[in-house]
């Protein structure tokens, strides 16, 4: 029985009816905005892409492990939702225009089916279409009420996908921030202790959430706490998700309610598998899981043709992943070099390169130059350029910024001695602090042909 003291005031007759002069005209609307939402929504997966390029080359400095892996599966996951949400406003916008179809259709015959009148049909077979289909405009009104479901999910969808969004960010930037000013041993503390009190939340959420706990005067005032709290969390979609949730889940049976749930649990679920498993391909520069090839291989550089190794072969719009050279097919007698510095790189050449005490009593303009004739110096000492099977020697880097994106790098022109017609290989590694076992960064393969 409904608690009258639970019951918020009711509109008057002039709101009422302001009201359903808006729900009558409300499908025009969803159509605008279900059509600029499916635009909108394909936009945004390209968009995420740039965007965690330069966050990937710029801010992450760990490209592996959970630090590493993380960043892709909340890219994965907003991607996801993306695909979900353009589904759910597809869906809206085929239902409302055929919604618009039926009830031009009725306009023209007002007596909707005459199941009496149907022809090659026996009494019985009209009569069991009757009962099973009903009158055209019940349709019609039930048809109605679907798209303003289906509306209504969409945008819980939105507000679920802000949520995300803006999370991230704040955790990408706290974090970027801390990283940047704060010490490294001051930084471990941190994040040990960020992780204790979000182990801690996470327990008071599960206990607050059994009804005897919550029922306790403590527990309540804890719940109550929590609730206000989450306000600020919601970033000012708090009343816009319960009143959409709260809806649903005091008209729509539990059990009904849990399947719906389950079912778009489980389509945004597959979303994020297949997402999850062609970002980490496109990523990592390896084969998707889903699309493998029982003679194909993307994980040893030398025996792999990689259009963003070389300049005329990659999109301008692109991040040089690793290193690259002029063309796929040179006719020079030299060789064009670049070679990407990532953030994440920062984590060997710190330690492979101490950088000195500087003399505080150097200029500003003094101190800076002397700091980059060093950084200059350390490059040329680490980088090692084999060309074939022979190592270059003094490459002569320098520093460049490249490309639209002013992407951080060094570059060079190397005049090698040893190439031959046809198939060449250049190998970039550089040294660690293991003797004799520098990384290899990258290995470019290209075609030599003289002119001639």
């Amino acid at each position: 029985m409904n608690d009258p003291n639970l019951t918020p005031s009711t509109l008057n007759s002039d709101e009422q009816q302001k009201l359903h002069d808006l729900t009558t005209q409300s499908w025009n609307l969803e159509l605008v905005i279900s059509g600029a939402a499916l635009f909108a929504t394909l936009q945004i997966p390209a968009l995420l892409n740039e965007g965690f390029d330069y966050f990937q080359y710029n801010l992450l400095s760990h490209t592996s492990g959970a630090r590493g892996v993380f960043p892709v599966l909340v890219l994965s996951m907003i991607k996801a939702t993306c695909y979900v949400l353009f589904l759910a406003f597809l869906v809206n916008f085929v239902m409302r225009a055929f919604w618009v179809g039926l009830v031009g259709l009725l306009a023209v015959y007002p007596a909707g089916v005459q199941y009496d009148r149907l022809p090659l049909s026996t009494p019985s077979s009209r009569k069991r279409m009757a009962d099973e289909l009903g009158p055209l405009d019940r349709y019609i009104l039930q048809l109605d009420r679907r798209c303003n479901v289906v509306f209504a999910v969409a945008f819980l969808l939105v507000i679920f996908l802000f949520l995300i969004a803006t999370a991230y960010v704040f955790l990408l930037g706290g974090y970027s921030v801390l990283q940047a000013f704060v010490p490294v041993s001051v930084l471990n503390g941190i994040k040990i202790a960020s992780q204790i009190a979000y182990g801690v939340f996470m327990l008071t959420v599960l206990l607050v959430m059994i009804k005897k706990v919550r029922e306790h005067p403590i527990g309540e005032k804890v719940h109550g706490a929590m609730m206000s709290g989450g306000k600020l969390a919601y970033l000012g979609m708090y009343k816009p998700y319960l009143f959409i949730y709260n809806t649903f889940s005091s008209n729509i049976p539990r059990k009904q309610l849990t399947q719906y749930a389950s079912g778009v649990v489980l389509v945004l679920f597959a979303f994020i598998v297949v997402e999850v498993s062609s970002d980490v391909g496109r990523i990592r520069q390896g084969a998707s899981l889903i699309n493998q090839r029982h003679l194909f291989s993307t994980r040893v550089d030398s025996l792999l043709f990689d259009p963003n190794s070389y300049d005329n072969q990659r999109d301008p719009s692109m991040f040089v992943s690793a290193a690259s050279v002029q063309a796929d097919v040179i006719r020079d007698p030299y060789v064009r070099l670049y070679v990407a510095y990532p953030k994440a790189l920062d984590t060997l050449l710190t330690e492979a390169a101490k950088e000195p005490i500087w003399n505080d009593s150097l200029s500003l303009e003094e101190g800076r130059r002397r700091r980059a004739e060093w950084s200059h110096s350390q490059i040329g000492q680490l980088l090692q350029i084999h060309v074939n099977d022979s190592l270059y020697k003094q490459p002569d880097f320098l520093f460049t910024e490249l490309g639209e994106h002013q992407q951080r790098g060094w570059q060079t022109v190397l005049i090698p001695t040893n190439l031959k017609t046809g198939k060449n290989l250049i190998r970039v590694s550089v040294k660690t602090t293991v003797p004799n076992h520098p990384e290899e960064l990258a290995a470019i393969p290209f075609w030599y042909v003289p002119e001639k």
